[in-house]
């Protein structure tokens, strides 16, 4: 920029200096030609007069009224053309003085001409050389190259004791803290810090993440050992015992097989729910539609003959155990795949049955809700579910009783199925409880299936 701006200058001051210098010559250059003209007028002997002045580096010319040179302070008359058609000499025969200016491209100089019309009739003129702008400029141009290096130098100087300053807040930036900083950074910075931030914050929340996911993993591995080995245990010892023929009697033969056939259906279930998480987990993480496919096809399906399906399979689990289960349904129709909304169901209505107290009772509903979204809803009046459980009932294997899920059995992955489920439909989970009062957890889907378009 200081560059620029001296070269700017340059050119203002070369053309400024010139346009004076013009003037200021002009006004010189009148001046004698007045005085020479004047004696002139006086001198009985125009030659003699003539070959006396001494004006330095100023040319005389002495012209005839019909535009022949007789006189030339620098060259010969005769070698001189006619001088009738100079604008000066015109002008001055004309009207009494005149002046003109004629550059030289090649010289770069300009020539300044002050021509008077004496008494006679014949003309003296004056000329003079003056510099052109080119002439200017290269003369100044060594100082000017002398100011620029200056100029740039203490421009260089200004700029990187400025961009230091500039820098100075950045590196004393603590990424690890960004908000520490704040109090001292330019306002320039603050969004740049606010961002680092954001960032940071998010990279410790996936850390988070990655973090329970890894230990989620772990304790997935441990349990599902353990719920794999506590049957199988079972199977081989009862097997064990019928092989070594130390089962002598047949009732309890067909006891122990009894055993065998319950703790076989034990595996089969676990092992059922274990491979349809495993479908879900690929279908939430896969963008391809193969994977969501596995799991079956999507099409219409009726929420109350599905509840009703479900009803029929538990009503006698639940005769069994004491607890009254009922079915309040009004017409909802969903896009989604039945397999999975009948699993979603019936893990609801088992676990609510489950958890439930002795002459308990369950609700099975579904309709359409104020914003006519469809929703299943499962209530109970069970043993309830403390507020900081609440969020961890979704995850594998956690039991909010252990001791009362073992003896009624489950697998422990009927809540994790259910949740999968739901976000598999892109339906919402809501959970309300009270402890040692009931629960009711609803789904609700994102929009009912129009009846019309099947």
């Amino acid at each position: 920029m200081a560059v620029a701006v001296i070269a700017v200058f340059t050119v203002a001051g070369t053309l400024y200096l010139q346009g004076n210098l013009a003037d200021s010559t002009h006004e010189e250059l009148r001046e004698e030609t007045d005085v020479v003209a004047a004696a002139l007028n006086q001198a009985s002997d125009d030659y003699v007069l003539l070959d006396q002045i001494e004006l330095g580096d100023t040319r005389v010319t002495l012209v005839a009224d019909d535009g022949t040179v007789l006189y030339d302070s620098d060259e010969s008359p005769s070698d001189m053309a006619n001088h009738a058609d100079r604008p000066e000499i015109a002008e001055a025969l004309a009207d009494g003085d005149g002046i003109s200016e004629r550059s030289s491209s090649t010289m770069g100089e300009t020539m300044l001409y002050n021509a008077v019309r004496l008494d006679d009739g014949s003309v003296i003129r004056l000329s003079k050389r003056q510099e052109g702008y080119i002439s200017i400029f290269f003369t100044l141009l060594i100082p000017l190259l002398c100011l620029g290096a200056v100029a740039a130098l203490l421009a260089w100087a200004a700029a990187s004791r400025e961009a230091k300053a500039i820098i100075a807040p950045l590196e004393l930036v603590d990424l690890d803290h960004p908000k520490r900083n704040m109090e001292n950074a330019y306002q320039e910075m603050v969004p740049m810090l606010e961002r680092i931030e954001n960032q940071r914050q998010e990279l410790k929340r996936q850390m988070r993440v990655l973090a329970d996911n890894d230990r989620m993993r772990r304790e997935f591995t441990a349990n599902i050992t353990h719920e794999l080995k506590t049957p199988l245990t079972a199977i081989s010892g009862y097997a064990e015992l019928i092989g070594s023929g130390m089962v002598a009697s047949e009732d309890d033969q067909r006891d122990f097989a009894m055993r065998i056939y319950k703790e076989a259906g034990r595996l089969t279930s676990l092992v059922n729910d274990i491979l349809t998480l495993s479908n879900l987990d690929e279908a939430e993480h896969s963008a391809d539609a193969a994977a969501a496919s596995v799991l079956g096809t999507r099409e219409p399906v009726d929420l109350p003959r599905m509840l009703d399906s479900v009803y029929q399979r538990l009503e006698g689990v639940a005769a069994k155990q004491g607890v009254l289960l009922t079915v309040s349904s009004c017409p909802a129709v969903v896009e989604g795949v039945p397999r999975l909304l009948d699993e979603l169901v019936y893990n609801l209505a088992s676990n609510a049955i489950r958890y439930n107290k002795a002459d308990g009772s369950v609700l099975l509903a579904c309709g359409l809700n104020s914003d006519e979204r469809p929703y299943i809803r499962v209530s109970d009046t069970g043993i309830g579910i403390a507020e900081e459980e609440r969020e961890k009932i979704f995850e594998r294997f956690y039991r909010v009783d252990k001791s009362r899920s073992k003896a009624r059995g489950g697998t422990g992955l009927g809540l994790a199925i259910v949740k999968h489920a739901a976000v598999f439909h892109n339906a919402e989970l809501n959970v309300e409880s009270k402890l040692g009062e009931g629960t009711c957890i609803t789904v609700t889907f994102p929009e009912a299936f129009k009846v019309s378009s099947f």
